[in-house]
């Protein structure tokens, strides 16, 4: 059950506030939406006892803009181009699609 209204959505990715625009092509098909891209810190452990720290590129947009997206789709954002390699819906119309740099 989404917790906003899909004009609460527009406004919050809205590229005149947080969101910047992005092309996303799924399954062939390309269309332009409005997300937020953010570098998301993640530390994983190698087995040593020590965590190896980096971060990976993250973007959060409407679930409803993003139907059918899947592991390999690519989006354009600011003129780079990024593989989607998870799929993260949260059940509350907003999905996080983690990203790899092509």
């Amino acid at each position: 059950m989404a917790l906003e209204s899909t004009a609460d959505l527009q406004g919050y990715f809205d590229t005149d506030a947080h969101g910047v625009s992005a092309v996303i092509t799924v399954g062939g098909s390309s269309s332009t939406i409005s997300v937020i891209l953010n570098k998301e810190y993640f530390a994983i452990d190698p087995g040593m006892g020590i965590d190896v720290e980096g971060t990976n590129p993250v973007c959060t947009g409407a679930t409803s803009d993003m139907s059918g997206v899947d592991n390999e789709d690519t989006i354009v954002i600011d003129s780079v181009t990024y593989n989607i390699v998870s799929v993260q819906k949260d059940g509350t119309g907003i999905t996080a699609l983690v990203l790899e740099q092509q």
